[in-house]
């Protein structure tokens, strides 16, 4: 049985995170392909979603400053009693440098790096040319990111092979019971609410200004808010009582087949990030449940959605948020549209299992893993 080892870059995965990508991929290494797979993280909060994962052996370890963390993940490997087939990191973290050179020159597997990469972290935090970064560029077996433009950027910036693996959803996990006529006239927007990064009050205002031309439509903001936005969703509700019936404030939703039902309600999933790292997995949720998708031009975007099933905006560009989701809420059939044709592509392009068999193919291809009984 080959053996896969994922380490935590920064210390302790969150809980919401054993179920994203930085740990459902390792996962299916285990459930589609037969690894024998460890996670690793020290834990800084429950893992209630521990019970949605079976079989997987979460390696709990006490936690200690960010600055030690480097030196941890070494004397791991050192403790470590198995060989490893494959060592899997999440971002191209400086953490990870002294751990890459440990294992090269201790171990025979090979190192998957999932990039999840922005342009932001890509031109402001990692230097190719300093030691570190240019060590794990050129050590890495596989290096993976979310997008066909940050794929053909990187490829060049890097100078070497870059890999794509989108943030997808597992098989399991799609629901192929569901219809479109399940669907209501909702809109959701599930993650951090906030005015920085998620740039929340750019939807919020876009809302309140189309819901009294709409007034069966609802907008449910899914996930921890901050004091500023429930402020600003306040004084909405003063300025137009209706909206207390239209604008949602859900808080997180950490039950997750509740969550799911939002998605499966839903006709229209609408994100406003200036930046994600890589492309969100609540993207992917969406898509699941055949929602329509109206994105800003996050730097994955033109992998968020099928063609003809989602449209974009600049970020800051109102005007075009408006429209685009005005034309959205009035047009029935482009919703259904986008339900058959997102479903088609998760099946398509974004399912774990067809993710992870591309990646041991390339590592055979590329004469990087060894076969084992």
């Amino acid at each position: 049985m080959k053996n896969l080892v994922a380490l935590c870059p920064y210390v302790a995965y969150r809980n919401e995170q054993l179920l994203k990508d930085c740990v459902l991929i390792p996962y299916t290494f285990m459930t589609h392909l037969g690894y024998d797979v460890t996670v690793m993280t020290a834990q800084k909060e429950e893992f209630t979603y521990l019970n949605q994962l079976p079989g997987l052996r979460l390696d709990v370890v006490p936690t200690c400053p960010l600055e030690q963390w480097a030196d941890y993940l070494v004397d791991y490997l050192k403790n470590y009693p198995h060989e490893i087939d494959v060592l899997f990191l999440f971002g191209m973290y400086a953490t990870y440098y002294p751990v890459v050179k440990y294992f090269k020159e201790h171990y025979q597997g090979k190192i998957i790096l999932k990039a999840d990469a922005n342009s932001y972290w890509v031109n402001k935090l990692i230097n190719p040319n300093t030691p570190q970064y240019n060590y794990l560029i050129n050590h890495c077996d596989i290096i993976t990111c979310e997008g066909v433009a940050m794929q053909n950027y990187l490829s060049k910036k890097w100078r070497r092979p870059i890999d794509l693996f989108r943030n997808g959803s597992r098989d399991v996990d799609f629901n192929h019971q569901l219809t479109f006529n399940s669907k209501e006239e909702l809109i959701v927007n599930v993650g951090r609410q906030e005015a920085g990064r998620k740039n929340t009050p750019a939807l919020i205002k876009t809302f309140a200004q189309l819901a009294p031309s709409f007034p069966t439509w609802r907008l449910a903001l899914i996930g921890t808010y901050k004091p500023a936005i429930k402020i600003l969703v306040e004084r909405y509700y003063q300025l137009n009582p209706q909206l207390k019936k239209q604008l949602l404030l859900t808080g997180p939703i950490t039950d997750k087949k509740l969550l799911e039902s939002y998605y499966a309600k839903a006709k229209i999933f609408v994100t406003t990030s200036y930046r994600e790292g890589g492309s969100p997995n609540v993207v992917a949720e969406a898509l699941r449940n055949g929602c329509y998708l109206i994105t800003s031009k996050i730097d994955a975007w033109q992998d968020t959605f099928a063609p003809e099933a989602g449209t974009s905006f600049d970020h800051d560009d109102l005007v075009a948020l408006s429209a685009e989701l005005k034309q959205a809420m009035s047009d029935s059939k482009l919703c259904q549209q986008a339900f058959t044709l997102n479903r088609a592509y998760v099946q398509a392009e974004l399912s774990y299992e067809q993710q992870v068999s591309r990646l041991e193919t390339l590592l055979k291809v590329r004469g990087k893993l060894n076969d084992k009984n």
